[in-house]
C-alpha cells in the first residue's frame, strides 16, 4: 500500500454487534472482510463515514477511564481522610492528657 492509499481503519477490536457493524472501527462486516477488493473511492467514502464515529467512541472510552479513575481516587480520600481524623482524634487526646 503506497502512502497515498486510504488507511485501514482497523483499531484491532474486531468485536462485531447483532447488526453486523464491528465494534471498533464502525464498519460492516463485509468491508471488513472485502476491504483490499475495495477501490480507493470505496476506501475513502468508509473511512470519512467511520472516522467520526471512531472519535466519538474513543471520547466515550476515554470518559468512561477518567470516571473510573475519579471514584478510585474519591475512595481512597475518603479513607485517608477517616484515618487522619483518627490520628488527629488521638493527638488532641494526647495533647490534653500531657
Amino acid at each position: 500500500m503506497t502512502t497515498d492509499e486510504p488507511y485501514n481503519p482497523c483499531i484491532k477490536i474486531c468485536r462485531f454487534s447483532p447488526e453486523g457493524i464491528c465494534l471498533g472501527c464502525h464498519r460492516s462486516r463485509s468491508e471488513v472482510k472485502g476491504w483490499k477488493q475495495l477501490s480507493r473511492e470505496q476506501r475513502i467514502a468508509i473511512n470519512r463515514r467511520v472516522r467520526p464515529l471512531m472519535t466519538a467512541a474513543a471520547m466515550d472510552r476515554g470518559g468512561r477511564k477518567r470516571a473510573k479513575r475519579l471514584k478510585t481516587l474519591d475512595r481512597k480520600i475518603a479513607k485517608l481522610t477517616a484515618r487522619l481524623d483518627k490520628a488527629r482524634i488521638k493527638r488532641a487526646a494526647l495533647m490534653g492528657g500531657g
